[in-house]
């Protein structure tokens, strides 16, 4: 459990500032967290969620060109970093498993605080896998079918203001 955790925040901390092409990935390492503390149909929900998310959200980011990570991308990881620490010295009477499933979350909304919009929305989908992963570790039903939502309504605002606020990809070129 810590060591998918482990790699799953370090994962998070690295993509912040870059755009979705790990997002495949994280899915992938998203669904391996939330399956070694949940089991049985909750778990493989929830690993369905996240790999439709996290693929489908792929595939559809990739009409649009690339974003090369700029030197004012360490800013939004040191704080990512410094809100890791706090939750870890403050979180210990929620649980381990709770404690590093609320860090993924917090990566995720640090990553989706500055950068272009392409990066942005990157960082607020790994957030909402982040819930879905919370979801398993809460055992709750309720709150699977909420992230499901919110999930679903992040991905709508993707398909309506991304093609109109980040730049596509024509034939290898930027338009």
């Amino acid at each position: 459990m810590i060591l998918c955790f482990g790699i799953l925040l370090l994962l998070g901390l690295a993509s912040i500032g870059r755009d979705g092409r790990s997002l495949p990935f994280y899915g992938v390492l998203c669904a391996l967290s939330g399956g070694t503390v949940s089991s049985g149909l909750l778990w493989l929900t929830t690993a369905a969620a996240l790999l439709v998310l996290s693929i489908g959200t792929w595939r559809w980011l990739q009409q649009f060109a690339p974003h090369r990570p700029e030197r004012e991308a360490i800013w939004p990881i040191i704080g990512a970093m410094v809100l890791l620490l706090a939750l870890g010295l403050s979180g210990a009477t929620l649980g381990l498993a709770a404690t590093l499933a609320t860090g993924v979350v917090l990566t995720g909304l640090c990553g989706a605080v500055s950068g272009p919009v392409l990066v942005q929305f990157s960082g607020f989908i790994r957030a909402a896998c982040g819930l879905l992963v919370l979801a398993c570790v809460l055992h709750s039903w309720f709150f699977l079918v909420a992230s499901i939502a919110l999930s679903v309504v992040f991905f709508v605002f993707g398909l309506v203001l991304l093609p109109r606020l980040a730049w596509r990809r024509v034939e290898g070129d930027l338009v």
